[in-house]
């Protein structure tokens, strides 16, 4: 009984894995569109930034996935199978690139990607953190807990970089580097 459910885990732990892959590349791609797309420096170099955590993340994973299968991640086969939050790909992730193809390089259509970014990074951190809370595998602990504390830290980047490119006042404010007279 122990090996089925230690083989189900191990199953389910390569199913989310291969998941975890396929949203980190699709991040990837999206966050450069985005950049791409900006004529915003700060808005740019901001997500260009993320999209390279999204390339290390990506590579961290494919290290788990080859030490936990074996298989090298060449031979990753994501058509075939049914994967975790599948939905999650392939509905949101299609979500925000039909809104992220709609916008063009102005600011008011920047603040929407960082908009659209955050519910990327949230729908992230809530996949890796059910894995890190529902896993017996130490390894898989780690590394899921690591990837949520890192979409809650790009979260909390595009949060603070769309408070400063959307009201530069308020921003200053809150972080108190100025003096409010009146």
């Amino acid at each position: 009984m122990d090996d089925k459910r230690a083989t189900f885990i191990h199953e389910d732990l390569a199913k989310a894995a291969k998941t975890a892959i396929g949203m980190e590349e699709e991040g990837y791609s999206i966050y450069m569109k985005a950049a791409a797309k900006s004529t915003n420096p700060l808005g740019s170099a901001t997500l260009k930034a993320i999209a390279e955590k999204e390339l290390l993340h990506k590579k961290a994973i494919e290290d788990f996935y080859s030490g936990l299968t074996g298989t090298s991640v060449e031979k990753i086969s994501f058509a075939d199978a049914q994967l975790w939050s599948s939905k999650l790909r392939s509905e949101i992730l299609k979500s925000i690139k039909d809104s992220l193809d709609k916008l063009s390089g102005s600011d008011e259509d920047l603040l929407k990607a960082y908009e659209i970014s955050m519910v990327m990074e949230k729908k992230g951190y809530d996949f890796y953190d059910k894995i890190a809370k529902t896993t017996d595998n130490e390894n898989a602990k780690q590394l899921f807990s690591f990837l949520a504390k890192e979409e809650n830290s790009h979260y909390e980047l595009l949060q603070e970089t769309h408070l400063y490119l959307s009201d530069p006042s308020e921003w200053f404010h809150k972080e108190e580097r100025w003096l409010v007279e009146g």
